[in-house]
């Protein structure tokens, strides 16, 4: 288990509730950076899935345990150099699993200083990238890949200039026209083309510059030995840096291969289509003037709401809530304008289900200024924006809780100072209550939104630990009242006050008494529903000093005939009778309806 103990000066235990709700792996070590140091203080659940430890494996030991083979002394050096600067570090190394596998991780590791400045932890947010990485390599290999299918290419691949001149050409252009790459390099297309065919050829050429589109022709090549190839050229427009036009791709097929490149664009248009199938985010493609769907991967009906493989019926932009309109329409508009633009909308499904949609849009262009179709993906939300909206809610509850919780131990530690003897006293007393404060706070952290503490839960649970399980005591009462969050602390309070002065001086304290205690759902005036609650202790003998009996219930009297009518507006009534205590409470509760 995490050591709260060391870590408690670091921030209040709710800080630690998001620190283990963090996606991100944490570790928090104390300050030491010599061997052994340092020392890990916390791990939070991320950590131990990306780690493979578990807790009471991580919490103790030093974060060396991660090191391995393929560890990076330089990044560990820079770690050090900057952790006695009292830096920050931020960077990149390999780390190993529990069971033995590596991954690399992105992580910072930042100084928690106290309020004179001093380091006295280091806090390290780790980020498993190994996928990234491999992804980035993939990239690399495939750009390299790129430059072998240009050279070994089953298509002839040239990249010419604006003059005509071969600047760089493949094995298979060489091959069809007959000639070696050194002595291409050494020509223009002029001197491997009929002359019957020039024509043509100037004017592909001219059309691809100047209209910055493909050009496709059939034209006739010559060989040295003058055999002539019927060949079908497409030539391309390359654009420099500037997006001004420049040089010139050509690619050269040898009619008779001309089925099977079919077949290989066929095969090219299966995979993309099996990408899109595979992606859980909805793949779409538009015509941009009417915004007719042409292409919707098989995530984009289940997103919509739509039925599978059928027509957008109904259309797209009626399912877009009426005030989301402007937003989901300017972003088609930009990107129908050349323009990539993201937004976040509504949309009501068919079935009336509202979800939360944001898109990425983009145009699609065929290589002239003209968009002629746009792309997008789409990705639901919704859940996101509901967690947010209610980590927004839950941070303000908090907050109002703290503030009351605060509040509450002042007091107990104010009532608890002016009725005990000295600090020995003080300090058993204060602690008792505390605990008893620590137990309706335990209740209260397992609520949900609108979830309540029940009465007879509280009640029982404090009885269990003050006085355990016995005959002697009755309660009796209905099952489920709930109480107001604001009023459980000061109730269990009471409840607490009255338990400990009974097993002190009262029913649960003599063998032969009784406790009592009942409780019902009554009926105010105004109509609001109220909790009724009589503690009664019987066959008590009662001190022949009354003075007795009132130190011990002092501060718990006075919680219950003062602090409950001011705080609760309750009523209340504490009498010490011949055979013992009888105080009834009646206060408002819950009316919020229980959670499904």
């Amino acid at each position: 288990m995490n050591d709260q103990r060391a870590i408690s000066t670091f921030g209040p235990p709710d800080a630690w509730a998001a620190l283990a709700a963090a996606t991100h792996a944490i570790l928090i070590t104390d300050a030491r950076i010599e061997s052994p140091g340092p020392t890990i203080l916390y791990a939070n659940p991320a950590m131990q899935v990306l780690s493979g430890y578990a807790d009471d494996e991580l919490i103790g030991a030093t974060p060396r345990l991660l090191q391995g083979a393929d560890t990076d002394r330089a990044v560990l050096a820079e770690i050090r150099a900057a952790l006695v600067a009292g830096a920050s570090f931020k960077g990149e190394g390999v780390n190993y699993r529990k069971d033995g596998s590596r991954y690399v991780v992105d992580w910072t590791i930042d100084p928690i200083r106290d309020a004179a400045g001093t380091i006295t932890a280091w806090l390290s947010v780790q980020r498993d990238v190994t996928a990234p990485r491999a992804e980035a390599l993939r990239a690399a290999d495939h750009a390299t890949r790129l430059d072998a299918i240009f050279a070994y290419a089953s298509v002839g691949l040239s990249v010419i200039g604006s003059d005509g001149a071969f600047l760089s050409v493949n094995q298979e252009l060489c091959r069809i026209l007959g000639r070696s790459e050194a002595d291409l390099l050494g020509c223009t297309v002029v001197d491997v083309t009929h002359p019957d065919d020039l024509p043509a050829s100037r004017r592909a050429l001219a059309h691809a510059i100047t209209a910055r589109q493909p050009a496709v022709l059939d034209k006739r090549y010559v060989r040295p030995n003058g055999e002539l190839i019927w060949a079908n050229s497409t030539v391309t427009p390359m654009a420099d840096v500037h997006d001004r036009p420049g040089h010139l791709l050509v690619v050269t097929v040898d009619l008779t291969q001309r089925l099977s490149i079919e077949r290989a664009l066929q095969e090219s248009e299966t995979r993309f289509r099996q990408f899109g199938d595979a992606s859980s985010n909805a793949l779409w493609v538009r015509e941009a003037t009417t915004l007719r769907l042409e292409y919707a991967s098989a995530a984009f009906a289940p997103l919509y709401g739509l039925p599978p493989g059928g027509e957008e019926a109904p259309p797209w932009s009626t399912l877009v809530v009426a005030e989301d309109r402007a937003v989901a329409f300017e972003a088609i508009r930009r990107a129908t304008a050349g323009e990539q633009r993201t937004c976040t909308y509504r949309i009501r499904r068919p079935d009336g289900e509202l979800r939360w949609i944001h898109d990425t849009v983009f145009a699609l262009s065929s290589g002239g200024e003209l968009v002629e179709r746009i792309g997008g993906i789409s990705v639901d939300v919704t859940d996101a924006i509901t967690n947010s909206e209610r980590l927004e809610m839950l941070v303000a509850e908090l907050q109002h809780r703290t503030r009351n919780l605060i509040n509450l131990v002042r007091s107990i530690a104010d009532r608890t100072a002016r009725s005990s003897r000295d600090l020995p006293d003080f300090r058993a007393r204060f602690i008792d209550r505390l605990d008893a404060l620590a137990r309706v706070q335990k209740l209260l952290s397992r609520l949900q939104d609108v979830d309540r503490v029940c009465f007879d839960e509280l009640l029982r649970g404090e009885l269990s630990v003050i006085a355990g399980v016995s005959d002697r005591i009755v309660l009796d009462g209905p099952a489920g009242i709930r109480l107001r969050s604001s009023s459980v602390q000061m109730v269990a309070m009471a409840l607490h006050e009255l338990a400990t002065n009974a097993v002190k001086y009262g029913a649960l304290g003599q063998p032969q008494a009784h406790l009592t205690v009942r409780w019902s759902l009554v009926t105010a005036a105004d109509g609001a529903p109220r909790l009724s609650i009589v503690w009664r202790e019987s066959a008590v003998v009662m001190p022949a000093d009354p003075s007795a009996t009132a130190q011990g219930s002092g501060q718990g009297r006075d919680l219950i005939e003062r602090a409950l009518p001011y705080q609760l507006d309750a009523e209340t009534r504490f009498v010490l009778e011949t055979d013992g205590l009888l105080c009834t409470i009646e206060l408002p509760v819950s009316t919020t309806p229980p959670s499904s």
